[in-house]
């Protein structure tokens, strides 16, 4: 790696950064972040970044102050002349938001993106957006990655007969085809309509699951109250057995607990919210090696849309 490139990570952030760095076979430094009593950030380099290009790591889930400490760690690089400032950011929150739903709402992933590019970000590598729109908020250069280079080979492995591939929404059929380029199995979606977030009205499905290994691919799992329902009703309609891969494991309420009394066999994440979790249900795939290729090919001006 050039000697001008430094790689960063928040305090949300350490054990992911420190991974993709071992990847790299670079060291990682840490950026100074210390809050005072009344829950101010203070943020800090502990050494020059003039001229430096660098990359920061960071998870900015919920709370808030997550996303906060990130903006003024770029308002600190930009502050002390580094060249370029580049943000790693496997989950990018309030993705959902992304457009308005009635009216007098706002657009959260819009305020999200001009935030960050208020800040002076030059761009961002960021996995599985929940809808490509999202890159249209933005002047930099955003990259999402695939979850499909997660996931793939350990759908393989599992050696499931009568595989099918299930989106639970119409959104993800786009995602279904880019597994399906790596994996032959049939394809199923469920409609459904919606009360309120995290809230399902009626759910139905399109296609035919009797007597297939169902896989739902979805780019996160909140609750999981809907995608339980989903496997619910997957396990009426005759399917076999019904598991799931999501990229993003934010797991927040009572989703544990949905997820141990639903009819799902396990569901598999990536680490972009959890590092670890202690559940028999739940696999965790790390998407470190995925983002250090990615960082690897940035700096060497190869593509992104190329890697393995």
């Amino acid at each position: 790696m050039e000697s001008n490139i430094k790689l960063y990570a928040t305090s949300t952030a350490l054990n992911l950064g420190e991974q993709i760095a071992n990847h790299l076979g670079q060291p990682l430094y840490k950026i100074h972040a210390e809050k005072f009593s009344d829950g101010e950030l203070f943020v800090r380099f502990n050494e020059s970044v003039r001229g430096q290009v660098l990359f920061i790591i960071s998870k900015i889930n919920m709370p808030y102050e997550n996303l906060f400490e990130l903006i003024l760690a770029v308002d600190a690089a930009r502050r002390s002349s580094a060249k370029e400032v580049v943000l790693v950011i496997p989950y990018l929150p309030h993705s959902r938001q992304e457009r308005r739903d009635g009216q007098r709402t706002s657009i959260a992933s819009r305020i999200v993106a001009d935030m960050i590019q208020l800040m002076g970000a030059d761009r961002i590598i960021t996995l599985e957006l929940h809808t490509n729109a999202i890159e249209g908020f933005y002047k930099i250069p955003v990259d999402p990655l695939s979850s499909h280079r997660l996931f793939v080979e350990s759908i393989k492995s599992s050696n499931l007969e009568n595989l099918c591939l299930c989106s639970p929404d119409f959104g993800g059929i786009k995602r279904l085809k880019v597994y399906k380029q790596f994996i032959e199995a049939d394809m199923a979606v469920i409609n459904k309509e919606r009360l309120k977030p995290n809230q399902v009205a009626h759910m139905e499905i399109i296609g035919d699951v009797k007597g297939k290994n169902v896989v739902i691919i979805d780019d996160l799992v909140d609750t999981a109250g809907t995608l339980c329902k989903a496997a619910d009703l997957l396990m009426e309609e005759g399917a076999t057995s019904v598991q799931a891969y999501c990229t993003h494991g934010v797991l927040s309420g009572s989703a544990l607990n949905n997820i141990q009394r639903s009819q799902l066999k396990h569901i598999c994440i990536s680490d972009t919210v959890r590092d670890t979790l202690d559940d028999s249900k739940i696999k965790i795939v790390s998407c470190a090696p995925l983002l250090a290729k990615a960082i690897e090919n940035l700096i060497n001006n190869r593509s992104l849309s190329q890697l393995g």
